[in-house]
């Protein structure tokens, strides 16, 4: 099966993770991906190789000092021969180097030039720093997480660059010309306007609950998981708790049940009671889970944390012939 981007060449000035993530999507997907960095590397190569090696695994790589001229040069030169420009820099900062989008299109006149930053091009905090936990605390992910100081995973960074990628591919496919002003807290405050109910509001049934051992993730929200779970603790089934709706109302009284009877569980035991009544149930911590590993491998996907090379999430497979 062609790659779907085959075809799509990509020049990448952009460092750390929002745009080489991007690119990397990119060039998992088939686009080739010239990685340009300045004299003393990416800084993720520094302050986290494992990251840097998985981002920008798939792509090709030069190494430019664009404070020199002849380098500034042979960058326009690259560019002439990409259709995708991607930089990561604060405003103001491709003109000093004479990489702006105009400079670009000069050298390639149908160049999807994608900037991203995290205040975008223009409004008052343009250029103000930012990093994927600031940016959360702005866009009011912070808040959500409780007393920890921070969301595990890097949404805002991840976030921004799966939509680049989107707007990326897109732009292309309608020929190119495009210029993508990217705000990484633009994407922060649409993504946290997608909030199910369950995050914003107590839930009895979604969420962390300790057990005997440990403790378990249960995401339970339908009326027919509900039933299921009653069944798995002999609960007698309650009409007055069979909707979604009268569970939100009482929310307090099934949470302490709840604690209340897994707390006489192992964690291995309410894993296997999920197996046995098909309950959205997990371990909290499931990197080392043989379930979990099982089916990352089933999916050919590597389950080692110390992976360099983490693979496109998602498995193309060719129409079958009728």
């Amino acid at each position: 099966m062609t790659a779907p981007l085959h075809g799509m060449t990509v020049l990448d000035l952009s460092q750390q993770l929002p745009g080489p993530y991007a690119t990397f999507l990119l060039a998992s997907l088939g686009a080739d991906v010239l990685k340009v960095e300045p004299p003393a590397g990416d800084p993720a190569r520094r302050f986290d190789p494992p990251m840097f090696e998985r981002v920008n695994a798939g792509k090709r790589g030069v190494f430019l000092d664009l404070k020199s001229p002849a380098d500034r040069e042979r960058l326009l030169e690259l560019a002439a021969g990409c259709a995708v420009f991607v930089e990561g820099f604060r405003p103001g900062v491709t003109a000093r180097l004479g990489c702006d989008e105009k400079a670009v299109r000069e050298a390639r006149p149908d160049v999807v030039y994608c900037s991203i930053s995290g205040m975008g091009q223009t409004g008052p905090l343009a250029g103000h720093p930012t990093h994927d936990l600031s940016l959360q605390a702005m866009a009011g992910i912070l808040g959500d997480a409780g007393e920890s100081d921070r969301i595990g995973v890097p949404w805002v960074d991840l976030g921004t660059a799966t939509t680049a990628a989107l707007a990326i591919t897109a732009a292309w496919h309608a020929g190119g010309g495009a210029f993508l002003d990217l705000a990484m807290l633009d994407v922060a405050t649409a993504w946290n306007s997608v909030k199910p109910l369950a995050v914003t509001e107590p839930e009895a049934t979604y969420g962390v609950v300790a057990a005997k051992d440990g403790s378990v993730a249960l995401a339970l929200l339908e009326d027919h998981m509900w039933l299921r779970l009653c069944t798995a603790l002999a609960w007698p089934a309650d009409p007055a708790l069979a909707t979604y709706a009268d569970r939100r109302g009482h929310a307090a009284e099934i949470r302490a049940r709840l604690e209340t009877a897994f707390a006489q569980y192992t964690v291995a035991e309410l894993i296997a009671l999920a197996h046995e009544h098909d309950l959205p149930l997990g371990p909290t911590d499931a990197t080392g889970d043989p379930d979990t590993v099982a089916q990352l491998r089933a999916r050919g996907r590597d389950d080692s944390p110390a992976a360099r090379h983490t693979p496109l999430p998602l498995n193309l497979i060719a129409p079958q012939e009728s």
